[in-house]
């Protein structure tokens, strides 16, 4: 077996790890690198067709349940079989552990293919954070917490379009379900990646159905109607997208620095010692409004403990609000250095965000992993260059601003929906 792009030879007859194969060619991750670009398709789900909400909701809530109970039943097999530290000076190599067989057993509602999609994810998050939990005991057990994403194996949904609306054929439970996704204006970008992954374009992952908060206020054509906080359903597609061929990326040459400053957010300066700056003013009054109320609330709390669930409400909308208004700066921020980079045929991004002065509570963080996986997707070369992140650890807010699902505040989680354990003391 060769690589079909620089025919590299194969270790073993099966497809090695992180090797991908397409149609009867097979590709090393270099190659598939340079082909495709690994993005996910979230859009949410506007109703079932042939079915109602009530039902489609009681399978949903049944597999959500079962998928948090398997997950965190893995993590705990997991702990419990590995080794524990007596003298030994390194700690030793995980023994293998195999728990497919015994999770079809105790979760017979789950397909196969979920179950060994949560064993692989499961088992690298244990790996992750198994040194800080058996070796120096600084972090407590992973758990997950309700709703975990339900994972559907690729053979186990079907992409297609009725009438220019993009329905999504899945499996969940003991019945297929046809699920009619939002489109429009604002998903352009996801209808695009939608229709190549039709067209074969593009290379169709996993699925995963979530729920994620939907706008305040009562949704009287779905059930629990009157609930304070709605959910709505969404469906997030894993694909390899074809990566956009830019006759002028060849001719690129030359870095952009950008950096944090005092008087800025973002301050560039390209091969010509030409500056370009992106001040951002916005981002501190938002800020500062944030900090204004948040404190109002606490005093509000403070008055009078029975007026406590209708405040925390409240606050649980103005955070939220706030989480997705710095979500949306992100992007935005990492978009215009990357079209300016493009513009000035620059080959290399040398980011530093040393500087935090500007906006302190801006999510710094994620906007480095944004400009890093814009980059990518242009193909610019990111170079990151910092001397403060010991000086200055990135809170919640940075780790919430990247993640599509889960409540709008607490602690990080993972992207498979699990709560990383705190320090112990």
């Amino acid at each position: 077996m060769n690589c079909k792009g620089c025919n590299r030879p194969a270790k073993a007859e099966r497809l090695p790890h992180r090797w991908k194969r397409i149609g009867e060619a097979s590709y090393c991750p270099q190659c598939l690198h340079e082909r495709y670009v690994v993005r996910t398709v979230a859009m949410t789900v506007v109703e079932p067709l042939g079915a109602t909400w009530l039902e489609f909701r009681a399978a949903l809530l049944e597999s959500w349940a079962q998928v948090t109970s398997a997950a965190n039943w893995m993590v705990t097999e997991l702990y419990a079989r590995d080794v524990r530290r007596q003298d030994e000076v390194k700690m030793p190599p995980m023994p293998r552990v195999y728990l497919y067989p015994e999770a079809r057993r105790l979760f017979p509602g789950l397909a196969p293919l979920t179950i060994a999609s949560l064993a692989h994810t499961t088992q690298a998050l244990y790996v992750a954070a198994r040194y800080h939990v058996i070796w120096t005991h600084a972090r407590s057990l992973p758990t997950y917490r309700y709703p975990v994403p339900l994972p559907i194996h690729n053979q186990l949904w079907r992409a297609t379009m009725v009438d220019g609306r993009p329905i999504v054929r899945v499996r969940v439970g003991d019945r297929w379900w046809d699920l009619r996704l939002k489109g429009g204006p604002r998903y352009r970008r996801q209808l695009t990646a939608y229709e190549q992954i039709i067209a074969g374009e593009a290379i169709a992952g996993e699925l995963a159905l979530y729920r994620r908060r939907a706008h305040e206020g009562p949704i009287t054509a779905r059930p629990n109607g009157n609930q304070r906080a709605p959910h709505a359903v969404a469906c997030k597609i894993f694909a390899w997208l074809p990566r956009a061929r830019d006759e002028a990326a060849g001719t690129a040459s030359g870095t952009l620095r950008v950096r944090t400053a005092n008087d800025t957010l973002l301050t560039a300066v390209d091969i010509n010692d030409e500056t370009w700056r992106y001040h951002g003013d916005h981002l501190r009054r938002w800020s500062a409004e944030y900090r204004r109320i948040r404190q109002r609330f606490a005093e509000d709390c403070q008055v009078d403990q029975r007026l406590a669930p209708a405040v925390a409400d409240r606050r649980t909308a103005v955070a939220l609000r706030y989480q997705r208004r710095m979500r949306s700066a992100v992007r935005e921020a990492a978009a215009h250095v990357v079209g300016h980079a493009r513009r000035k045929r620059c080959a290399t991004v040398l980011y530093d965000d040393s500087v935090r002065v500007f906006c302190p509570d801006f999510p710094f963080a994620a906007l480095r992993e944004r400009l890093r996986t814009d980059c990518d997707a242009a193909g610019l070369r990111f170079e990151y260059s910092s001397d403060g992140d010991s000086a200055r650890p990135d809170g919640h807010l940075a780790t919430m601003a990247l993640t599509f699902s889960g409540p709008p505040v607490g602690p990080a989680r993972s992207p498979a929906g699990a709560r990383i354990g705190t320090p112990s003391r």
